[in-house]
């Protein structure tokens, strides 16, 4: 499912008829099938791709006084038909997404989503109980917002049917805008760029009750799981596969799908693992290429990858750096996304091959490994060090070891982060984010960096409603089930120079990319930068929207003489500044 929204009044009192027209137009505007169903005090609307996808089927579903609406998708079917029927799991086979997620609220009430994974945003109307209850996802893939005018609720994939509520305030959240042009992302995970519209954080279910303060609380945590310890490599290697390849079915529920395909371990790892995984889908390769901009190896491996597995490529040349020239095409709220129009312009192709798109992010966090001091505090000291000792002796390198101590005097010597938005007023400077006081005990490097706020901007800015395209973009690499997989392994080797990818494709990719280290796009922050001030960008006018903030005089300098870095900080405020110039239109 592309998007849903969902009104719900509490007291049972019908919807206006005006209420459901707004639902209908709340929908982003991409091609699909539209569906509406209103009764009563619950209406709902769903955008499917035109496509038919099994995990679509049944939505809205209406049973008896229980209505389930949202974008979803169920993974782990098989472990959950169990758990739901543990003497007659068979019975349910044919159970849609919908219906699983029906029959786990009759189980388990409003815990339901503590029994979930997948990539979902649901609601479930419970009428005779007159209570709502709504979950979004362990990593927050799905978009979920809400906003309330008396009694009525709405529920939605994006934030157009919560605004268009009568009698809810167009009113500006300023926190989440200072946030947004400091760091990139919105810190509070609840709030968005409007004081009455809130999200559902990732991970968690909210529950409301006619009569009661909506509950707000967490149904999943990064897994602290009991070791996986084998003798053999060639075990590891064939539990990560399985695990893998699970995640990967579970996904790839459509006769097609794409890759985005670079020349790295992370996206050409997920390529030969879909084909494994799921030989009867029809899998094509995507490359996004800059060859004026940033000429880059990806170039070649890329395409001497898909040589060697099989696996037919499409090259997308994304030189050309462009913003949305309308203000009906701007986002809902600001996004760190400069290159939007040219993302939606190229998405099209994709959408055009496969309903779904798998996305390698985020091979980086997910194999972290903890410092030396970590390992020691979980692991027994023999076996730290006789990894160890192993890994040196093999590969003839250093584990590293982790001196954060190194890092914190480096800062302190410099007198703290080097300030990268010296244009923000210091009225309104935010102070640096606090880390959590809550380490995992395994891996808090990895955890600290999959559960930062900057993944509610990703996932935002693919969202179909941001895209505008009909496409729904995937990523194996946060499934809860590989998490715990990895989590569970020895960090050493596994977790050092991905040496888990590396060893698991040791035979099916070529050695040019078994070899690579982490090479990151180098120059192009810089060319993008030269071709955005040779196109005039660094005269945009900048108006007094954004002078509460920012010092524009400041920014102008920036943008004129301040280096590329300095320049890509700053495109937020011009980012905020045409959102405002739509903000403003839209109450007029």
């Amino acid at each position: 499912m592309l998007a849903f929204g969902a009104l719900i009044d509490l007291s049972l009192a019908p919807l206006a008829p005006d209420l459901t027209t707004r639902l209908r137009q709340s929908l982003p505007a991409i091609p699909g099938r539209v569906s509406v169903s209103a009764q009563g005090e619950c209406a709902v609307a769903h955008l499917a791709d035109a496509r038919a996808l099994p995990f679509d089927a049944d939505l809205p579903l209406i049973d008896g006084d229980l209505v389930v609406a949202g974008t979803l998708r169920i993974d782990a079917q098989e472990e959950l038909r169990v758990a739901l029927s543990p003497d007659a799991p068979r019975g349910l086979d044919t159970a849609s997404d919908a219906w699983l997620v029906a029959l786990a609220y009759r189980r388990w009430s409003d815990r339901l989503a503590e029994h979930l994974i997948g990539d979902y945003a649901f609601v479930v109307w419970d009428r005779r109980k007159r209570r709502l209850v709504c979950a979004r996802d362990p990593h927050g893939n799905r978009q979920l917002f809400w906003g309330r005018s008396g009694s009525v609720l709405a529920v939605s994939s994006s934030i157009e049917l919560s605004r268009s509520l009568p009698g809810v305030s167009s009113a500006l959240y300023e926190p989440a805008l200072v946030s947004f042009l400091s760091d990139g992302c919105v810190e509070e995970a609840e709030r968005t760029a409007y004081r009455d519209l809130r999200r559902v954080p990732a991970a968690h279910t909210l529950v409301f009750e006619d009569g009661l303060a909506p509950v707000l609380r967490r149904h999943w945590n990064f897994p602290v799981p009991s070791p996986i310890r084998y003798r053999r490599d060639d075990d590891y290697v064939a539990h990560f596969a399985e695990v893998l390849h699970a995640a990967l079915r579970d996904r790839l529920r459509a006769d097609a799908a794409a890759v985005f395909l670079s020349g790295g371990m992370d996206s050409t790892t997920l390529a030969v693992a879909a084909q494994r995984a799921a030989p009867g889908v029809r899998l094509r390769g995507f490359t996004m290429t800059h060859p004026t901009l940033a000429p880059s190896d990806d170039d070649t491996l890329s395409v001497e990858v898909a040589g060697r597995i099989g696996l037919v490529q499409e090259v997308l040349d994304v030189d050309h750096l462009r913003s949305p020239s309308q203000l009906a095409d701007m986002p809902s709220q600001p996004l760190d996304e400069s290159g939007l129009a040219l993302e939606r312009e190229t998405l099209k192709s994709v959408a055009a091959y496969a309903p779904i798109v798998i996305f390698g992010e985020d091979g980086d966090a997910l194999l972290q490994a903890p410092t030396l001091l970590g390992q020691l505090r979980s692991q027994p000291f023999t076996e730290v060090i006789g990894s160890w000792g192993r890994y040196w002796w093999r590969s003839g390198r250093r584990p590293w070891v982790g001196l954060e101590w190194r890092d914190r005097m480096r800062r302190l010597r410099l007198g703290g982060e080097p300030d990268c938005t010296p244009w923000m007023r210091a009225g309104v400077r935010r102070a640096p984010p606090r880390a959590s006081s809550s380490e995992h005990p395994l891996r808090p490097r990895s955890v600290r960096n999959l559960s930062s706020p900057v993944w509610d901007d990703l996932y935002e800015s693919i969202a179909p409603a941001t895209t505008l395209a009909p496409l729904l973009h995937t990523l194996p690499l946060v499934d809860p089930r590989v998490i715990a997989f990895v989590f569970a392994i020895p960090p050493v080797p596994w977790c050092q120079n991905k040496h888990l990818f590396r060893t698991a494709m040791r035979d099916a990719l070529p050695a040019a990319v078994l070899a690579r280290p982490k090479t990151p796009l180098l120059g192009y922050i810089e060319a993008r930068v030269v071709q955005w001030r040779s196109r005039g960008g660094a005269d945009t006018p900048i108006s007094d929207r954004v002078a509460p903030w920012v010092d524009v005089e400041s920014v102008r300098r920036v943008l004129q003489s301040g280096t590329p870095y300095e320049v890509v900080d700053a495109w937020r405020v011009l980012q905020v500044d045409r959102w405002l110039e739509r903000w403003e239109a839209s109450r007029a």
